[in-house]
């Protein structure tokens, strides 16, 4: 199933309003990039939700698993630069196991 597919398929709209809504909150409460990641990614520096999309620190809605990682559409999503989102890519968090 292609990229296309996931965004145009069922659950999209729901999708988008959780993705507005989060905005919303970041904007209200000044939720720093990375607020709520399991897998500690993110910056930590506030993001300015009034820049154009097309900026490095514009707001973006990640998902925290990512969806080539088996993470759902509607899953959770956490407030990200878009740098930031661009940098993590689909990396999932990596587990390191010592010698025992």
């Amino acid at each position: 199933m292609g990229s296309h597919a996931v965004r145009d398929g069922k659950g999209h709209r729901a999708y988008r309003r959780r993705q507005a809504a989060l905005k919303r909150r970041t904007a209200v409460e000044d939720l720093p990039c990375g607020y709520g990641s399991t897998h500690g990614w993110g910056c930590g520096n506030s993001i300015d939700t009034t820049l154009p999309p097309t900026h490095s620190l514009s707001f973006t809605a990640d998902h925290d698993e990512p969806l080539a990682g088996g993470g759902k559409l509607l899953g959770p999503l956490v407030p990200m630069h878009r740098s930031c989102n661009s940098r993590k890519s689909d990396h999932a968090a990596v587990e390191i196991w010592s010698a025992s």
